[in-house]
């Protein structure tokens, strides 16, 4: 089977009828994102949206990602923070995530593969060469992106952190001593709250 006949893909956007973009587990967000939405003027649009995941575990990377939110009609189910339910679309669709701009289109490093086969614009439309072309390279320009934001978070995250925790020691060494006593009795009343719970 050619590759030509292995990835034919459609986006039926408003139409689509399982939202399996939006609802997938989580939309990565990369630093190459964060540079384009920024060079677009549209990062303070966008920024409300995209959250730090940690790792709940050794094997576990650290991650940007879309934030979250219940849906209104399957609160069972969450979407993607841009997922505008009434509509059925995308908030920021001319400026979504390369992952989206990708869905379900994806690279290992190795190989390209059908995230999704249940999203229902797959197999929808003939692809021609010259845009299997550009969707194969949009996919490993996605990998590239993915991997050098796994790897350049852990630092960011050290140096944003600390610097927040050098500014909050400067911060408390400035304090007048009226300041300091209202503080102290604040955390006492926090801790006093904490025992009697």
């Amino acid at each position: 089977m050619s590759d030509k006949k292995k990835y034919s893909f459609k986006c039926l956007e408003q139409k689509c009828t399982t939202r399996s973009c939006h609802i997938r587990p989580y939309v990565n967000v990369t630093i190459g994102d964060i540079s384009r939405w920024t060079t677009q003027g549209h990062l303070q649009n966008i920024l409300n949206g995209v959250a730090l995941s940690l790792p709940d575990n050794e094997k576990d990377t650290m991650r940007l990602e879309t934030r979250r939110k219940p849906l209104e009609k399957d609160d069972q189910q969450t979407a993607c923070f841009f997922y505008h339910e009434d509509s059925n679309g995308c908030l920021i669709r001319y400026s979504r995530p390369i992952s989206c701009r990708t869905y379900p289109l994806e690279f290992n490093g190795e190989k390209f593969y059908v995230s999704d086969k249940n999203c229902p614009g797959v197999g929808e439309d003939e692809v021609t060469k010259e845009a299997l072309r550009e969707a194969k390279e949009l996919a490993e320009q996605e990998f590239e992106e993915r991997v050098e934001t796994v790897s350049a978070l852990p630092g960011l995250y050290s140096i944003i952190f600390g610097q927040m925790l050098q500014q909050s020691a400067e911060a408390m060494q400035n304090l007048s001593e009226e300041d300091r006593k209202k503080l102290d009795e604040i955390m006492s009343k926090d801790k006093q709250e904490e025992s009697d719970e």
